[in-house]
């Protein structure tokens, strides 16, 4: 079950009218499907990358929304016929953050605004340019006196890369361990905010 928060709109009290004024002017004869959409702004400072949009309900992210475009900071994306439900949505940026925003009520005939915004952090990519496969990588702050957890999910085959994003602008230490269980480690390595880090293992 993916965790809840509070979702963002704009002027949320005049939107709130809005809703009510519309849908006291739904009635009459004949069948109407209750749909409505959602716009979606790029309140960071860097392009978004990937928009995924799915019913609460659902266990799959889905299709991602802006393929093959980005989103550039300030503009805003409108997703139409959308039935009336609730919905979660996970904004990827091109400074490796992520933004989630759960529990989106669309209402019938109402476009719902929502705000998306980078966390302003960096990306830090392992290159195993090695002859053997790494089991593990470990990453924590330098300041740390320990490894947490193997940030691996699976073994890193040579010539393959790991990249880990959403990484809070910082000076981390690195230890990856081989699959013979022998380790290498890396010391102060820099990660910046809306940049990518690479580590290369040979």
């Amino acid at each position: 079950m993916r965790p809840k928060s509070t979702w963002r709109v704009f002027g949320f009290l005049a939107g709130f009218a809005s809703i009510i004024l519309a849908l006291s002017c739904v009635g009459g004869g004949g069948h109407h499907n209750s749909e409505g959409g959602m716009e979606v702004f790029n309140d960071g400072n860097v392009p978004m990358t990937q928009l995924f949009v799915t019913r609460s309900v659902d266990s799959s992210w889905g299709v991602d929304q802006l393929a093959p475009s980005t989103l550039s900071p300030g503009d805003s994306l409108t997703l139409t016929q959308l039935n009336t439900d609730y919905y979660d949505v996970r904004a990827h940026f091109s400074d490796g953050s992520s933004d989630e925003v759960f529990d989106v009520l669309v209402l019938d005939g109402f476009n719902v605004p929502l705000s998306m915004r980078n966390s302003g952090n960096g990306t830090l990519d392992v290159f195993n340019n090695s002859a053997f496969t790494l089991n593990g990588v470990y990453v924590t702050p330098s300041s740390s006196s320990t490894w947490g957890p193997n940030q691996a999910d699976l073994p890193i085959a040579p010539g393959q890369t790991l990249s880990l994003t959403g990484i809070s602008p910082a000076t981390y230490d690195l230890r990856v361990v081989f699959a013979g269980g022998a380790t290498l480690d890396f010391k102060a390595v820099e990660v910046s905010s809306g940049a990518v880090t690479t580590v290369q293992v040979n």
